[in-house]
């Protein structure tokens, strides 16, 4: 059992928002001042493959890694949409 509290149903639906606000500007800014976002939506998609019941949520997250450039692929899980 993880001592890190799940985040609330809220916080997932503002999500899509939020990954799209992030990855617009920095499609235009330098590759290389882009690791730091990515990081950050790897590890939200990870977390969000296991608490979000949202596939678009996860789709989005994705979607913005690869937009970024990257083509590191989430592990699996067990969470709702662990295959997305």
């Amino acid at each position: 059992m993880s001592s890190i509290p799940e985040a609330p149903v809220e916080f997932w639906d503002g999500v899509p928002a939020l990954v799209t606000a992030k990855v617009r500007p920095a499609l235009n800014g330098h590759a290389r001042d882009r690791q730091s976002l990515v990081e950050y939506l790897r590890d939200l998609e990870t977390v969000a493959r296991h608490e979000c019941g949202s596939r678009e949520t996860v789709q989005v997250i994705a979607s913005g890694r690869r937009l970024l450039g990257d083509r590191t692929e989430i592990a699996s899980g067990d969470g709702p949409f662990s295959r997305t």
